[in-house]
């Protein structure tokens, strides 16, 4: 069946959640976080907490491990969970001083499914549980800068705050332990990120689709298209955000700023995108089944990754040398 031409349309059909909330660029065109856990849903204060726990338990499985900060970020953090959508996304920062840790921390990251699993059964609202761990050697010059040494560089280079994941860090991310880093982060200014990586992402993903096409495992291949198509709307809005004056990961406020500033035809690709990415799983079935909407999605991801390189190439490339 055709999918609506407009955005009205696909949120009248129920193809699009009338959900997420635009963050406001201060003076600097800086991000003000709105993630606070005064906002936390009622419901959801349990399972993050369970979160926690998982967190405080990591020293004990680990030798010589320090756990500096532990963060929730993202949508229950932000007041904007959704129940059997959202998961309790989480990041610990840590040192770890025993050179054998290394296999310590396989052992624990190999059973992450496995606490997914626990959080699933105790909150089944919850559709998982993200835990992602930066773990530095204790005498490293980032290990240094975590724990707050005064030697430490009050700097860090550009791939030390990608490790760190510090734009989303001080975006939307709230403390629940330990040290809080942000206030030694630099503000977070939207720049073009992901639209950098987009031709790699979406060839990867394009790869790991097929892959899962032929062994029949439809609802991961969708799963691995939708991870693509977030990419690509949100790339888009970085590139929108300093003339709309506001930024959001969340995606129907990317489509928006994406349709508002780069105009067209990033606008009609934007919103395919946001259709196949948020279709319910009855429309799913209308529309081929999973393989055949994952196929459809990365196509559609590829043709808006193309517009936003237009756009940035165009915006930033244009003048002569």
């Amino acid at each position: 069946p055709p999918l609506p031409t407009t955005l009205d349309a696909s949120i009248a059909a129920g193809l699009v959640k009338q959900h997420g909330r635009l963050q406001p660029l201060d003076e600097r065109q800086a991000v003000l976080c709105d993630a606070s856990i005064e906002r936390v849903q009622p419901s959801w204060r349990p399972a993050l907490d369970a979160a926690l726990a998982e967190w405080l338990a990591l020293p004990k499985e680990v030798t010589g491990l320090s756990l500096i900060a532990v963060y929730a970020r993202g949508s229950i953090v932000r007041g904007l969970a959704l129940e059997g959508i959202s998961d309790v996304d989480t990041l610990g920062f840590a040192t770890v001083s025993h050179s054998d840790a290394d296999s310590e921390l396989k052992a624990w990251q190999s059973r992450g499914s496995e606490r997914a699993r626990r959080m699933r059964s105790a909150y089944p609202f919850c559709s998982g549980l993200e835990m992602r761990l930066v773990c530095v050697p204790e005498r490293s010059s980032l290990g240094g800068w975590l724990r707050g040494d005064a030697a430490a560089p009050a700097s860090l280079a550009d791939t030390q705050l990608r490790a760190l994941d510090a734009f989303r860090l001080a975006s939307q991310a709230v403390c629940l332990h330990g040290s809080d880093l942000v206030p030694r982060l630099p503000p977070p200014v939207p720049r073009p990120r992901l639209v950098l990586e987009q031709s790699a992402d979406l060839a990867r993903a394009s790869r790991a689709v097929a892959a899962l096409a032929v062994q029949g495992s439809s609802d991961k291949a969708l799963a691995v298209a939708r991870w693509a198509a977030k990419r690509a709307l949100r790339a888009g809005m970085e590139l929108a955000a300093a003339d709309y004056g506001a930024f959001s990961r969340d995606l129907l406020p990317c489509h928006r700023a994406i349709s508002a500033v780069l105009g067209q035809p990033a606008g009609s690709r934007s919103l395919l995108v946001l259709q196949l990415a948020c279709m319910p799983e009855e429309e799913v079935a209308r529309q081929g089944g999973g393989e055949a909407v994952a196929a459809r999605l990365i196509h559609a991801a590829g043709r808006l990754a193309q517009a936003c390189d237009t756009y940035h190439l165009a915006r930033h490339f244009s003048q002569p040398l």
